[in-house]
């Protein structure tokens, strides 16, 4: 009975819309339609909200009634998605949405949380110098869309890009690893001369105009709050993978190591209501001063050949950790046999992929750094596996020195380590380095197994 009704309201509401297409203009069409069109519309996405919360995917039906919606013709796909303030905005064009079945629109209700969840906005960001936007596209959607059953057949699919680009393209890749894959293959057909291959409908168009710091912190804990609400429904395993990771924190309290060592440099003033002003201790009026002080902090990161990529994963994950819960200076040296790249970072965004070496370690280059620069009142804190040399040629100048070893078995190669030594992880400590992605694959595939059964 409800299925019949939303489909009768469909097929009125699709024939109104397509009169737009008849008119000098999309602003004259959208400003002729029905006065209650708007509403009607919205009617016709709380129905199918509706249907989504009966099925076995409530989560993304309490997900998506958290958001807000609203209408912009303009768009090219059916709907998209962008973060606004503390909140998501889902935008639909529904002369685009209109067209799909009740089953079509709810698999690209989740497509858009999906996308929410796997934190793309993020992710597409850190590509965009790397890699074209084309292929990022391609490679956001099919990651998620294997997963998703009724999309419309114009949706990026994996066999279908596979083709395209004459590419292997395994399932259950990460993004970042079909974007890779994509791009060589782009790359390839672009130096044979071939003639170009059509563009795939733009379906991010709108990320473009989210503000380039608005993927903060911030957005996480919207989402984390989003994913609590919804989290009275029935969750597919791999929503629920993803909503843990979350709540995975630095193993290393920096709150305990920090605080005792911490080499601090005064940055002015600020004023305090429990201390008298010292000059004038008289006046009630004024307020007094205490030293405003932030930590010169830095973090040299071992790229040699012998740590591995998750351990670099685990190592960035300690340094978002610092850069995030602390007033800081921090100054990344990224070193193997010799120093590779220093650079400032201020945001937890500016901190880069590292470079790709095969050089040994050395721990020297990073300390004779420190001193040719003077950084005496500098703290450094030392991310490696600890296979280097076993005697320094130049000294510690700086105030503190921390070691964080980040092999399970690792052990300091120095015989005189100048400072504290701390293991990121040991056979006594899960390692709480998450890899979203990796969680997703794994647990897609219970899913994958129920459909086929």
């Amino acid at each position: 009975m409800e299925e019949s009704r939303f489909e009768r309201l469909r097929k009125e509401l699709f024939e109104e819309v397509l009169q737009v297409d008849n008119f000098s203009s999309l602003k004259v069409g959208v400003d002729a339609l029905k006065s209650n069109f708007n509403k009607s519309f919205f009617e016709l996405i709380e129905l199918c909200t509706f249907f989504l919360m009966e099925g076995e995917d409530n989560f993304f039906a309490l997900f998506f009634v958290q958001m807000k919606s609203e209408i912009r013709f303009e768009l090219t796909t059916g709907l998209s998605t962008k973060i606004s303030g503390t909140s998501f905005v889902m935008y639909f064009n529904p002369r685009r949405f209109l067209e799909n079945t009740l089953k079509e629109m709810q698999a690209l209700i989740k497509h858009e949380i999906y996308h929410i969840m796997s934190r793309h906005y993020a992710r597409a960001k850190a590509l965009k110098n790397k890699y074209s936007q084309h292929a990022i596209n391609l490679a956001m959607d099919i990651a998620i869309n294997q997963y998703i059953m009724y999309l419309p057949s114009w949706s990026e699919k994996l066999e279908n890009v596979k083709r395209s680009f004459n590419v292997n393209l395994k399932e259950e890749q990460t993004m970042e690893e079909y974007a890779a894959l994509i791009q060589e293959a782009i790359d390839r057909l672009t130096k044979k001369d071939k003639p170009s291959i059509t563009n795939s409908k733009i379906t991010h168009e709108i990320w473009a105009d989210m503000n380039e710091n608005s993927y903060t912190d911030q957005v996480d804990e919207v989402i984390k709050k989003l994913s609590y609400n919804a989290n009275r429904g029935k969750i597919p395993e791999s929503i629920d993978m993803l909503i843990k990771t979350f709540n995975k924190s630095s193993q290393i309290s920096w709150k305990d190591y920090l605080k005792n060592t911490i080499g601090i440099l005064p940055v002015g003033h600020k004023k305090i209501v429990t201390r008298k002003d010292r000059r004038q201790p008289n006046r009630l009026d004024l307020r007094g001063k205490l030293p405003k002080r932030v930590a010169q902090l830095l973090v040299a990161i071992d790229i040699s050949g012998s740590v591995s990529d998750k351990e670099i994963q685990a190592i960035m994950i300690e340094v978002f950790s610092i850069v995030k819960n602390y007033p800081s200076e921090v100054t990344i040296i990224e070193c193997d046999s010799e120093i590779r790249r220093i650079y400032k970072v201020k945001s937890i965004k500016e901190v880069k992929e590292k470079i790709n070496t095969k050089g040994g370690t050395r721990f020297n280059p990073v300390f004779q750094y420190i001193y040719e620069n003077r950084f005496k009142k500098h703290v450094l804190i030392y991310f490696t596996d600890g296979l280097g040399e076993k005697i320094l040629i130049t000294k510690p100048y700086n105030y503190k020195t921390i070691w964080v070893l980040t092999g399970s078995q690792a052990e300091l190669s120095l015989t005189e380590p100048f400072g504290v030594v701390i293991k990121l992880s040991s056979n006594n400590v899960k390692k709480e380095v998450v890899d979203v992605i990796e969680l997703v694959r794994n647990e897609m595939k219970d899913i994958r197994g129920e459909w086929a059964k």
